[in-house]
């Protein structure tokens, strides 16, 4: 423990670190919403149907790219998109994907509250973007 200006520093060790970083991430990979957005995720992933969707959306979307940065493109067009969208959206491997990552999205958020609150930063901002928003 190091004492400047009336502030006790501790002072940790490479190694002390890397094992606390060591711990979090394996405590983070053994948690349920962890777990639960891998297997949703490899769920969703080998859905033939769900893939097939998000590959005509995303063809409609690149076809559309350059009419979206010049703000061209037509109302069909645009009803298009949000149909192949939606159609995307209806299946349930990508509603439980979607939910799984919310809920993983949400713990990591909470991690970096409660590494901010102890480190005195916002840890979030810090690292700038991230799954943590």
């Amino acid at each position: 423990m190091i004492t400047k200006n009336n502030i006790e520093i501790e002072i940790s060790t490479d190694q002390e670190i890397s094992s606390a970083i060591r711990d979090f991430t394996n405590a983070l990979v053994d948690s349920p919403p962890y777990k639960n957005y891998e297997r949703k995720s490899e769920i969703f992933q080998n859905d033939p149907a769900a893939q097939k969707a998000l590959q005509e959306y995303r063809a409609k979307a690149k076809d559309l790219q350059t009419k979206q940065m010049f703000n061209t493109v037509t109302e069909a067009e645009q009803q298009d998109i949000q149909r192949l969208w939606i159609a995307f959206l209806g299946f349930k491997s990508v509603q439980d994907f979607f939910d799984a990552q919310g809920e993983f999205q949400a713990l990591c958020r909470a991690c970096a509250q409660v590494i901010s609150d102890n480190c005195g930063l916002d840890y979030a901002t810090s690292c700038g973007s991230s799954c943590c928003g």
